[in-house]
């Protein structure tokens, strides 16, 4: 018989060693940040949180300030594409935009540990390939210098 849990915090940590899946804890939330996805280009968190309701997994692209237009436009496309995720630009005053990319694993009938490693696993698949698809269309991530849409230099600002 299959033993289901109720995972906390705690829990999901021993399951994300006990996977080979890479983590740290941050002194700003309750979040346990996923390494290996943070650390890859155009991402700018990647967030597992134990929650009453189920285990959230976050992740936020960083979007081209010139981008969100075409983002919010093609956010249901990219809805109905990725049926498991919920995915949504979101603008904050004190950061680059950002595509929201989320799963949540309902837990209140308990998971397995093989229920835990498969929802990170089709989750991180599926936000990658979102990922991708928006380096493709050149969405993601600051524009290099020389680039259309690329800041301007003071000096070059000024004529």
């Amino acid at each position: 018989m299959l033993s289901l849990n109720l995972p906390d915090a705690e829990l999901t940590e021993k399951w994300l060693e006990r996977a080979g899946m890479p983590y740290y804890i941050c002194d700003h939330c309750h979040g346990l940040h996923l390494s290996d996805v943070q650390e890859r280009e155009g991402v700018a968190d990647a967030r597992l949180f134990a929650e009453d309701q189920g285990l959230l997994l976050s992740i936020d692209l960083e979007l081209r300030p010139s981008a969100l237009l075409v983002i919010q436009a093609d956010s249901p496309r990219m809805n109905m594409m990725y049926p498991s995720l919920k995915i949504f630009p979101e603008v904050s005053d004190d950061t680059l935009p950002r595509l929201v990319v989320c799963d949540l694993l309902l837990t209140s009938e308990g998971v397995t540990f093989e229920q835990f490693v498969a929802f990170v696993g089709i989750t991180l698949e599926s936000a990658m390939q979102l990922l991708e698809e928006c380096r493709q269309q050149g969405v993601c991530g600051w524009p290099e210098e020389g680039e259309e849409g690329a800041p301007v230099s003071g000096v070059e600002a000024l004529h």
